[in-house]
Order: structure tokens, then C-alpha cells, then sequence
């Protein structure tokens, strides 16, 4: 077994769930509504995002999930640890609300990992004061379920479910513009029969031809009533009528 295979097969992936907030205490110059939305990382380089919540106010609800690869040494490590920063949407900047940071070995059970485990944690102010509370889920899942993290490090659940639904579309794509190729050919073929075997169409063509494929401006109306006449008019020179 090569290293690259051996390390696939130990990587995991814990999966972190932003439910709810309570008793959020907006900063100083927030917004007339409060609107916010949280971040939240293992690796400072890699930070995911929340969608806004509208209508939450001081409590918001965002119950987003995404999905970070560890190592078992990271999970059994007692200094691991995920962090979250809340911040209120502003109309210049976005500001900090507050922050919190909990350890994996205090949120997880060390006897079944993938347990889904849910806890509150206080939300630390800027000034270092706690403030209202966050509502937190984590579990740890197989990496090998997960082959969108083969190249990245973390992603969001939601972002996942888009890229699978935007392969899913594209598939389906290419098999409608398959399907109406063969359609339209059939159709094309179909028109083409209908059209030639038309008697007002070879009406018209004689018509054409008659005028020396001149550029004729008639009415449909006006087209119908001449065929009329010349019809009634033969009939009234036909021997079996005189």
C-alpha cells in the first residue's frame, strides 16, 4: 500500500453544524435590523461562511453544515480546537459581534466519534466579556464518502450539494440536447412530406409559376376567394355543365 493510499484511508472528515445563537448583543453602530451571519475555520487560511440571517434578529437561526478533512492525530489531539466569529452586516463594513472557540476533545465522545453531539457555547465580546450563547453540532464521518475533499481542505455543506446538483444538471442537459437532435430530425422529415403533398401549397406554387415567379403581394383572404373563383368558373365551362 502506498503512503498516499494509506493516508486517504486514515483521513476523516468532521462535520461542523452553526444551528442558532441566542441573546446576541449588537456592536455599536449596527444596522437598523440586525442581520448576521458567522464564520468558522480549523485553518485560518480556509474560513467558511454561513448564509445571512433576515429575520432572527438578536437570536438568528443558520443551521449550516460544512465539512473540514482531519487526521485521527487532530481528533485525539487535547488542544484541537474549531473556531467562530459572528459578525453583523453593516452598510459600509461588517462588524464583529463576538467570537467562540471550543475544543474537540470537550465537544466529542472518545467513544463513538461519529455520535452527532450538540453543546451551547458563551459567545466572547470584543471587550472580552461573554455574551449570549451559540448552538453547536459536530460529528466525524468516513473521508472516503466524501471525494470532494480529495483536493480541498473543508467545504461547505450547502456548496457541496450545489456542485452535485450542477453535475446532475449538466447531465441532463446534454441528454435533452441528445434526445430533441433526434427529435428534430424526425420532425424536419415529417414537415417536409406534409408540406409537398399540400394542395393549396401546390395551388400556390402553380400560381407562382404563372406569374413568372414574380413577387406577388395577395392577401391570404385574397388568395382563397381566387381559388374559388376559377374553381366555379370551370365548373361552369365543364361540358357536363352546359
Amino acid at each position: 500500500m502506498s503512503p498516499s493510499q494509506s493516508t486517504a484511508k486514515t483521513e476523516q472528515v468532521l462535520e461542523i453544524n452553526l444551528i442558532s445563537a441566542q441573546g446576541l448583543k449588537p456592536p455599536s453602530s449596527p444596522r437598523r435590523t440586525l442581520q448576521t451571519y458567522a464564520l468558522t475555520w480549523i485553518d485560518p487560511a480556509t474560513k467558511l461562511r454561513t448564509r445571512v440571517d433576515k429575520l432572527g434578529g438578536h437570536n438568528p437561526t443558520w443551521n449550516d453544515k460544512f465539512l473540514f478533512k482531519v487526521s485521527p492525530e487532530f481528533l485525539a489531539s487535547d488542544t484541537s480546537g474549531v473556531c467562530v466569529a459572528i459578525y453583523a452586516v453593516g452598510t459600509f463594513r461588517d462588524h464583529l459581534v463576538g467570537t467562540v472557540r471550543f475544543l474537540i476533545s470537550n465537544m466529542l465522545s472518545s467513544s463513538d466519534l461519529a455520535a452527532p453531539c450538540f453543546s451551547a457555547f458563551q459567545i466572547r465580546r470584543a471587550s472580552g466579556r461573554f455574551h449570549g450563547v451559540m448552538n453547536i453540532g459536530a460529528m466525524v464521518m468516513d473521508a472516503s464518502g466524501f471525494p470532494a475533499l480529495e483536493k480541498i481542505s473543508a467545504i461547505g455543506f450547502r456548496d457541496l450539494m450545489g456542485e452535485k446538483m450542477r453535475k446532475k444538471v449538466a447531465t441532463k442537459e446534454e441528454e435533452v440536447v441528445s434526445s430533441d437532435s433526434c427529435t428534430d430530425e424526425g420532425e424536419g422529415e415529417s414537415s417536409t412530406a406534409s408540406s409537398s403533398s399540400s394542395p393549396a401549397l401546390k395551388d400556390w406554387n402553380g400560381v407562382r409559376e404563372l406569374a413568372g415567379n414574380k413577387e406577388l403581394t395577395i392577401s391570404a383572404s385574397g388568395f382563397l376567394c381566387c381559388l374559388v373563383t376559377q374553381r366555379s368558373i370551370h365548373q361552369q365551362l365543364s361540358p357536363n355543365n352546359r
